[in-house]
């Protein structure tokens, strides 16, 4: 039988004995002491507080002493001054002489192998899989097997720039970069989902594993190991649950609740639980490499779709034809990028006052309002054969828009002598919003909703034609794939989910910038849900998402409060917001990137697709020159990254190239406008800042922020 000594030499134990009463180290083994990087000697007499070094592991071995139980502890870190830190595993047996504390080193940062540039605005991941069936020699079937095959599979979901690290254990470790919890969240629904839908395991293997993600953020701990330590407990407090979350974020109380369930059983005994961290490395590819990356599948590619995606737009395309027929001012209504343009088209191919040509009448180019009359005189009066387009006529001049709406009720020429009648042609007017809300706001002119408000065609949004959602974006995906020369596969299950689920308040053209900002994050051929930032109707569990239908009272009383609502925020009023929230959120999370650089280079590139690269037309309308915009844009490319890699910024990115893209000419600078919005929110939200991390939001030298201060002052004045 062997003796306690042997037992210790055996285990590789760390023996301290503490005397409670005094509160000092009254003996300890030799392993302890090269544990600790000092002599015997030294141990021995010392305080147990300051030989733990931290004050979460002595808080939870106090109140072990004073339990007077034998309970393992839960794992902690343990500070040593000569060493580096070490996440360490503990078991206490009270005697009557004190009591005997065991310590076993579970993991450092070196057997992890977490990389050196983990920063504040990352998360750590530790992602768990519980074997539920065991063989029949009582071991787990194939978890090694199955712990390799999960790993591989997230290099197909996650982004490139994440780690992943080799599996210890049951667990796999990866880092997401520079991302807020809520964002984390989202991606981990998203992976967890994949890996439950059967694409990266079979149906069988499913059934005998659970797969749970406990994450903490870098900001709230003091290093990535500390971070990796309160995301290793969040996972094992939801392993102990037995409730459909999979997902768990890291909060002071989970090491609390896992000391609970070690020292106080709710049952007549419990047995010491099994430490979940074990240094035993798996042989397999070096951390985050992606070699070994499980293949996606998803749905192919439809390809070959040509011309518009062709679903009725619910009437809009049959009421355009039989207009078409009809010698009358047509509007048609609908919010940016649900086709428009589409439809006059349509209109033209079919109408008998007009030929082939179409003329597009682009109201946000007139540089003033003489230059507006002139251009539309200069129209009208060659419009003979034509269809004539005015697209967002409500962004001229209320004058300029009265004296059109008296040329065309009255069908004749205005400044012209002897007066004429306008030439028989086919007059439409695109228009994104209802003509009574457009008036209520001031834009437009009541003579010249007059004048198109007999049969306007409405457009519905393409939340309201799912069935045109997966069209639109294979055929976006085929077109921006063959233009990058990239052989595009499709989409995965759950980006098709997510983009059926998703509302897209920008329409098709939001569509189109999702997914070609997806083709720039990754190098893959399959789109995922984390490529395009969508994660609404994905369910960790993998199951299909269906939305609760309403009763249908309710239906009926939020259509009615629809057609009452004539408020629509502005874009800039919308796009303000988001400025606000994305300031606010890099604050709280003690994150700062410097957003006023970004949102001048989106906005140069808004510009420019605006013009089909036209850089003299973009600098005329940003208030710049030609070549500042040529020696801006490498810089504006080596960011693309950065501001690709940051979801909070999203938002104000789409906001700010809608913002762009229906912005008229005028004599205010843009890029001075969201310098102003920025340093408002700047100033509201960073109080317990510093002067020169406030300029960094900005992307501006300290000087240069106090005069743009001093000049906001002089504004208000």
């Amino acid at each position: 039988m062997a003796n306690a000594q042997d037992f210790l030499t055996l285990t590789g134990a760390t023996w301290l004995h503490l005397d409670i009463d005094s509160g000092l180290i009254a003996e300890c083994n030799e392993l302890a002491a090269s544990f600790l990087g000092e002599d015997a000697a030294n141990v021995r007499g010392r305080p147990w507080r300051d030989f733990l070094g931290s004050q979460a592991a002595a808080e939870q071995l106090q109140r072990a002493l004073g339990m007077g139980v034998r309970c393992s502890l839960v794992p902690c870190i343990l500070r040593r001054p000569q060493l580096p830190d070490v996440i360490v595993g503990g078991l206490v047996l009270p005697s009557e002489r004190g009591a005997s504390l065991l310590l076993w080193p579970l993991l450092d940062q070196d057997l992890l192998g977490l990389p050196e540039d983990v920063d504040a605005a990352d998360v750590i991941a530790v992602l768990g899989m519980e074997q539920l069936a065991f063989g029949r020699s009582g071991t787990a079937t194939d978890s090694d097997g199955l712990i390799q095959e999960v790993r591989s599979s997230l290099f197909g979901i996650l982004r490139n720039r994440d780690y992943i690290a080799q599996p210890v254990g049951g667990a796999v470790v990866f880092v997401l970069k520079a991302v807020s919890l809520d964002d984390a969240q989202d991606i981990c629904r998203a992976l967890l989902s994949h890996l439950h839908s059967g694409s990266a395991l079979n149906q069988q293997q499913l059934a005998h594993i659970r797969l749970s993600v406990g994450i903490a953020a870098m900001s709230s701990c003091d290093t990535s190991l500390d971070t990796l330590l309160a995301a290793n407990n969040a996972l094992l407090r939801l392993q102990c649950r037995d409730d459909s979350g999979r997902i768990h974020v890291a909060s002071t109380d989970d090491s609390h609740y896992l000391f609970r369930l070690a020292a106080n059983p709710y049952a007549l005994f419990s047995g010491c639980p099994t430490l979940n961290f074990s240094p035993v490395r798996r042989t397999g590819a070096e951390p985050g490499t992606a070699n070994s990356a499980a293949p996606l599948e998803g749905t192919p590619l439809e390809r070959g779709i040509d011309g518009y995606v062709v679903d009725n737009m619910e009437g809009a395309v049959d009421q355009a034809i039989f207009l078409a027929n009809l010698d009358i001012p047509i509007a048609i209504i609908g919010a940016n990028g649900t086709g428009k343009l589409y439809i006059a088209k349509i209109i033209q191919q079919h109408s008998l006052a007009a030929g082939d040509a179409l003329l597009v009448m682009d109201c946000r180019e007139f540089r003033s309002r003489g230059d507006a009359n002139k251009r539309i005189a200069s129209a009208l009066e060659n419009s003979a054969g034509k269809t004539l387009v005015f697209k967002s006529p409500q962004l001229m001049s209320q004058e300029v828009q009265v004296k059109l709406a008296r040329q065309l009720s009255s069908r004749t020429l205005a400044d012209v002598s002897p007066p004429r009648y306008l030439p028989k042609n086919q007059l439409i007017a695109l228009f994104p919003l209802e003509l009574e809300q457009l008036v209520a706001q001031g834009k437009l002119s009541p003579q010249l909703a007059s004048v198109f408000a007999g049969y306007p065609i409405h457009i519905p949004p393409i939340r309201d034609r799912k069935q045109a959602v997966l069209r639109w974006a294979h055929k976006i995906l085929e077109q921006e794939g063959r233009q990058r020369q990239r052989d595009m596969r499709g989409f995965t299950p759950d980006a098709e989910q997510a983009m059926l689920a998703h509302d897209w308040p920008g329409n098709i053209t939001e569509m189109r910038q999702c997914i070609t900002d997806a083709m720039d994050k990754t190098d893959k051929d399959w789109i995922t849900p984390v490529d395009l930032g969508l994660f609404k109707g994905i369910r960790a569990e993998g199951a299909p998402y269906q939305s609760e239908p309403l009763p249908f009272l309710s239906v009926l009383q939020r259509e009615e409060q629809q057609e009452d609502d004539s408020y629509v925020p502005s874009s800039v009023d919308a796009l303000d917001l988001a400025l606000g929230e994305a300031v606010n959120n890099l604050v709280s999370g003690n994150s700062l990137r410097p957003l006023g650089i970004w949102a001048e280079d989106d906005m140069v590139l808004a510009a420019l697709d605006r013009y089909r690269e036209d850089r003299s037309k973009a600098a005329q309308l940003l208030h710049t020159r030609a070549r500042n915009v040529s020696r801006w844009l490498p810089k504006i490319g080596a960011r693309d990254e950065q501001r690709n890699s940051l979801p909070l910024w999203q938002d104000c990115r789409r906001l700010l190239r809608e913002w762009i893209r229906e912005l008229p000419l005028s004599d205010d600078s843009p890029l001075e406008q969201i310098q102003d919005l920025l340093l408002a929110h700047v100033e509201r939200h960073t109080a317990a800042t510093t002067v020169t991390q406030r300029a960094g939001i900005l992307g501006v030298s300290v000087p240069t922020y106090h005069k743009r201060l001093r000049g906001a002052a002089g504004a208000a004045e």
